[in-house]
């Protein structure tokens, strides 16, 4: 009978919340934003280090310290449509999961680089967070005296009540310029440390029953390499720049592992169980020019192609045990899979257009136009993970202080355009350790983020 119990819990435990709804400014989960509108593929600055290694041999200066943080302030709302495969809220919790529930939060995510330059060998390193975000999604009030306590965690919680996700790159890289050819070819490598750490409502078959539900947590971490490559051109001398760079999937191919802790409580019995989590995560392909019309007057162009489609699934299990599926959902024969999350996401890309003018030596104005394409299909999308097609305008500013010290401020309004997926959420239709309460429902987003950074040039 313990035992029993046991898996009851661990099945109550989806990935802990395996994800959580996060602070992205582009397709899926990626956050990369550092830089602002100097942050693309042509960009010579520590920036570089992830954008475009190449760009490195290309700094104005010998010595460049950056420092740059991205403040994002995201509101969200979620309001589930009731669906067939719903269970009966019981007396004195109407409303529960259909209520409409909302997010404010406001974020901050630093990155950190520098460079140095010795004739055509430039080299770098930095310090930044281009995947994730955290979460916390506002209680919901009507329910705090409610006998069914964990109603105030609101709508969302079957997904994602708090946490965070994220992956943390500790960047070197190095680029060479070939003589006078123009030409400069980079390369990085990457330690990336992923995170998951959420917690979610959860129930032993799948359900959103809330007289049957319970809590989970997972603390799970993870430590994998990868790399990036890229190339600079500058077809016409200080005028026209064309790069294109790759960075590599961390673990460079194939899922990458994050093991830890698993919690869960359920029906007043406690667990905690060493897990880990099988997941992928995109390599990213990134081109981009850079003209400057005049000396005063420059005008770029970029985009990303973001390969999600690698990210088709989350399995968590027994650390010590595969972790597969079958086509229905269901746990492969000798897998330890306690929970799956199916995902099954599309690749997605990106695309802006910038300028900067001068109007006078020290000041640098700058505006950005930009399209997101979405990641996440109607069937996939919960409130644990939110995307959207976007479209993004930009305005910054840039002076230059006490010769070589430069300071920059970007504010970016995101138009997130909302969806309605009432009937169209697949979650329910997976068997069992995959299935979970259907998601479908009308998701908003709305996200501002100002950019400031620093450099200090020598």
């Amino acid at each position: 009978m313990r035992n029993q119990t046991r898996c009851v819990v661990l099945a109550l435990t989806l990935a802990g919340g395996l994800l959580c709804a996060k602070i992205s400014h582009a397709s899926g989960i990626s956050t990369a934003r550092f830089g602002a509108e100097h942050g693309t593929p042509v960009s010579a600055n520590p920036t570089a280090v992830y954008y475009n290694p190449a760009a490195l041999a290309f700094s104005e200066h010998s010595y460049e310290v950056y420092f740059d943080v991205n403040v994002a302030l995201r509101s969200a709302s979620y309001q589930h449509t009731a669906a067939p495969t719903d269970e009966a809220e019981p007396a004195g919790a109407q409303g529960a999961n259909t209520d409409k529930a909302k997010l404010f939060n406001v974020l901050a995510v630093p990155m950190f680089g520098a460079s140095a330059k010795f004739g055509n060998l430039a080299v770098g390193a930095g310090v930044y967070v281009p995947f994730g975000g955290t979460s916390i999604w506002t209680k919901n009030d009507r329910f705090k005296d409610s006998p069914y306590p964990g109603l105030v965690d609101s709508g969302a919680r079957w997904y994602s009540i708090n946490g965070t996700i994220q992956s943390t790159y500790y960047t070197a890289a190095a680029a060479y310029r070939i003589g006078n050819t123009g030409l400069s070819l980079g390369l990085s490598g990457n330690l990336v440390n992923s995170v998951v750490h959420t917690i979610r409502a959860r129930t032993p078959n799948g359900t959103n029953s809330i007289l049957s539900e319970g809590r989970s947590y997972t603390d799970t971490s993870g430590w994998h390499g990868s790399f990036g490559i890229g190339a600079l051109y500058e077809a016409m001398k200080d005028k026209l720049w064309l790069g294109a760079s790759y960075q590599a999937q961390p673990g460079v191919s194939g899922k990458i592992k994050l093991t830890g802790k698993l919690k869960g409580s359920f029906a007043g019995t406690e667990s905690e169980t060493a897990v880990r989590i099988d997941e992928a995560l995109p390599d990213v392909i990134r081109v981009g020019v850079r003209y400057r019309v005049k000396p005063t007057w420059e005008l770029r162009l970029f985009g990303d192609y973001t390969r999600w489609s690698v990210f088709e699934d989350q399995c968590l299990g027994a650390e010590d045990k595969p972790c597969a599926v079958d086509a229905s959902g269901a746990a492969s024969a000798g897998s330890g899979v306690i929970q799956n999350l199916p995902r099954h996401w599309n690749d997605a890309f990106g695309v802006r257009v910038g300028t900067s003018v001068w109007p006078s030596d020290p000041l640098e104005l700058m505006l950005g136009l930009g399209y997101d394409s979405n990641a996440i299909p109607d069937a996939a999308l919960d409130p644990a993970l939110v995307d959207f097609h976007d479209a993004m305008v930009a305005l910054g500013a840039r002076y230059r202080l006490l010769g070589h010290i430069f300071g920059g401020i970007t504010a970016t309004q995101f138009v997130n355009f909302p969806r309605d997926t009432g009937g169209k959420s697949g979650n329910a239709a997976w068997q069992m350790p995959s299935r979970g309460p259907d998601a479908g429902g009308k998701y908003t987003l709305s996200t501002t983020v100002i950019n400031a950074n620093m450099m200090f040039a020598f």
